[in-house]
């Protein structure tokens, strides 16, 4: 995606940039994707008269690979897109965000709402539904490749044989899996994918929640969550019961035979479902 590097806490990020709307969206991708998983979209907001802001986030695409796991912590991401606000003197978006970027729009709804206008969550739900919804095995296995990615040997794991478990069992229903691969065989774009989960583990989501440390924050900005049927990383019942913490308009709508990206595979329904949100304000 056409954009420029902007320098936002000590990191180069590169930020796509089209359209020269009064309306303004940011788009958030998720792992392992760039900002150019958003290509389905950005035309039709475009048209919409927005004006489109997606980001490669940290770790990804032209933006830095820090070798510094702490610098992919989440509160750290979460004041660069604060910060990449500020940059750009946006004072209110709109925020659709996928996968790790859905725990930053989220987090973002949840943090400054007066920022956010309204908010479209991809196959992610509300943070603290998330680590709240598992009281029993099935859902925490569910997290199984989160666990993985933080062990030492998932690296070599993930590069050996040309990427072989990587394509097959780690993401065998991505819609682009040459081009994700010809990006994370790279070691220093695989070192920072997987920076994300090491540096805000599972685990510790879960010991806050049986400490009866986990937050319970209320969501004050309108939120449509997106939820695809053949979503094989992240369970419906975490996107659903995101309904529990909304403290102002909400909608679920599943998209059947949609992987977990269906930005990518059922780019019509979601544009479709995306505008008509957006619009409603």
């Amino acid at each position: 995606m056409p954009g420029r590097a902007i320098t936002i806490n000590g990191v180069r990020y590169h930020v796509g940039e089209q359209g020269a709307g009064d309306k303004v969206a940011l788009l958030l991708h998720g792992m392992p994707d760039t900002s150019g998983v958003w290509r389905f979209q950005i035309p039709a907001l475009v048209a919409a008269g927005y004006r489109v802001i997606a980001p490669d986030l940290l770790g990804y695409g032209e933006t830095d690979k820090p070798s510094d796991i702490a610098r992919y912590d989440g509160t750290r991401l979460i004041a660069d897109m604060l910060a990449l606000l500020d940059a750009l003197k946006l004072e209110q978006v709109d925020v659709i965000g996928h996968d790790w970027g859905g725990f930053l729009s989220w987090e973002l709804a949840l943090a400054v709402p007066d920022r956010i206008r309204r908010h479209v969550a991809i196959a992610t739900g509300h943070p603290d539904v998330f680590f709240g919804v598992p009281d029993g095995p099935d859902t925490v296995k569910a997290n199984w490749y989160m666990y993985l990615n933080t062990q030492e040997a998932s690296a070599a794991l993930y590069a050996a044989n040309d990427g072989a478990f990587w394509k097959t069992v780690m993401i065998p229903t991505h819609p682009d899996i040459a081009e994700v691969w010809s990006r994370m065989k790279e070691p220093a774009a695989m070192r920072a994918m997987l920076a994300w989960d090491k540096a805000n583990t599972v685990a510790a989501g879960y010991l806050a929640l049986v400490s009866g440390q986990a937050p319970s924050r209320r969501c004050h900005v309108p939120t449509l969550g997106l939820w695809g049927s053949g979503d094989t990383y992240l369970w419906e019942q975490q996107m659903t019961d995101s309904s529990r913490l909304m403290a102002a308009p909400w909608r679920y709508q599943r998209i059947e035979h949609a992987s977990h990206w269906a930005m990518l595979d059922h780019p019509a329904q979601v544009n479709e479902a995306v505008l008509a949100w957006f619009a409603e304000a």
